[in-house]
């Protein structure tokens, strides 16, 4: 069983989240902040640990650091969502917005840890495709066009339905391209509402509209 920590400073939301991921299959503890967590855990000895964007003492951006090769998912307020974003710059795995949906909660769990053992083959820039499994005439189609795509320069647009492996594609083509040893970032358009996405992708000027106090760069 795979054991999973939260950090969560609202206990309606830590203990709700313990009971979801104990009823599913995994183990689970709780904190209620980073140094309680610190002080009461080995970081290391957990598969994933999901914290709360804001913590009383200090962020939980400090986990990312803090745990090593241990992927940390990020909870966040909608109003945070541009700050969830710059923590996957910074290490964070993924975000999850609030409120939160159990069934999402759960999907993007199991995506992070099924990912997990195919991390280092994901480092080979020879070997990138590894994490996807098949040697049908269909797949061996998609890893050439992988191993073509990955040392241009040119926008790829991957189609698929839930669950055929379009983020693993994207994942191998960047670890072929150039920019192998930078962050790629993975957003979930779907949880940005759709007056914010415009901006938050593309960037706005200061004063475009109400709220933009400053000029910000898209993604």
């Amino acid at each position: 069983m795979q054991r999973i920590l939260i950090v969560e400073d609202e206990e309606i939301i830590r203990h709700s989240l313990v009971k979801l991921l104990e009823r599913n299959g995994y183990i689970a503890d709780a904190a209620a902040n980073i140094q309680d967590a610190t002080q009461r855990f080995a970081l290391t000895d957990f598969a994933l640990i999901i914290s709360d964007l804001r913590l009383p003492g200090a962020p939980g951006t400090d986990l990312i650091k803090m745990a090593g090769d241990v992927p940390v998912l990020i909870m966040t307020s909608y109003a945070s969502l541009r700050s969830a974003v710059d923590t996957m710059k910074m290490g964070a795995v993924d975000y999850i917005p609030k409120p939160f949906d159990q069934k999402e909660v759960l999907s993007t769990i199991k995506r992070i840890l099924s990912a997990q053992p195919l991390t280092k083959e994901f480092h080979s820039p020879t070997h990138a495709s590894r994490g996807m499994i098949g040697n049908s005439a269909a797949m061996k189609e998609v890893f050439n066009i992988i191993h073509k795509v990955a040392p241009t320069d040119a926008t790829v647009l991957i189609l698929g339905e839930t669950g055929t492996g379009k983020e693993l594609v994207a994942k191998a083509i960047h670890n072929e391209s150039r920019r192998a040893k930078q962050p790629i970032i993975c957003v979930n358009c779907a949880a940005i509402p759709d007056t914010l996405i415009e901006a938050e992708l593309f960037g706005h000027e200061k004063g475009a509209f109400t709220g933009a106090h400053e000029s910000r760069t898209g993604l």
